[in-house]
């Protein structure tokens, strides 16, 4: 019928569209310079710890590959939050850019914590590792959650599907985040009340923020 409006459908955007080219291309990118970083990837997902050599090899493997990683674990944990959001309601009118600078800041907040305490405590006692696993962890659940985002992106009869199951992986991979933390920090000689007190305050603390922001938002409620 002539006049009648278009659904155009958000989650097909032209702009979505160029965020997970941007993730693949970069996912390309590394796998023929670096190839060998899907190894490290390998580890962080099933190792508890990685050790000294491991974490040497990861630091001469160069910052440009864990920077492209870490690109992509944010393009796509905050395209399904966005997503999420979009499907709940409860962020209808959000822009993308508001979760992907979000998530962005949780990251960067939880890195300079981290930096902060081995400043203070003059002492690394596996911040260095703890750090340096969580982004490879980061990494990791970025990847396992792009294709699920595409899916629900272009195939509508399996959008909820999809992020529901993205959403459970997204919260198994930070519950594992803070187990780690927590292996690590024990095995290093930290005494279980700074590892806790961490936890809370560095981890647990931002996402409660984060969320409660979030719903507060005038930018989701206009």
């Amino acid at each position: 019928m002539q006049g009648a409006p278009r659904f155009e459908d958000p989650f097909t955007a032209l702009w979505a569209t160029g965020v997970f080219m941007s993730c693949l291309v970069i996912l390309a990118t590394i796998n023929i310079a670096s190839p060998r970083k899907w190894k490290m990837l390998r580890q962080a997902a099933l190792r508890m710890r990685l050790g000294n050599q491991a974490l040497r090899g990861e630091v001469e493997a160069g910052d440009r590959d864990t920077l492209g990683l870490q690109a992509v674990a944010i393009s796509s944990m905050a395209m399904l939050l966005w997503q999420a959001g979009s499907l709940s309601g409860a962020a209808a009118k959000a822009s993308y850019l508001y979760f992907f600078i979000g998530t962005a800041a949780v990251i960067i907040t939880q890195a300079f914590l981290l930096r902060t305490i081995a400043l203070f405590a003059r002492s690394d006692a596996g911040i260095g590792e703890f750090l340096h696993t969580g982004r490879l962890l980061h990494a990791v659940v970025g990847i396992s959650v792009l294709p699920l985002t595409m899916l629900a992106a272009y195939h509508a009869p399996w959008r909820e599907a999809m992020v529901w199951i993205g959403i459970l992986l997204l919260g198994a991979g930070v519950l594992y985040r803070w187990f780690r933390g927590a292996w690590i920090g024990l095995s290093a000689g930290v005494p279980a009340r700074f590892i806790v007190l961490y936890l809370c305050a560095a981890e647990i603390g931002p996402l409660l923020l984060a969320l409660s922001l979030l719903r507060k938002s005038p930018t989701l409620h206009s």
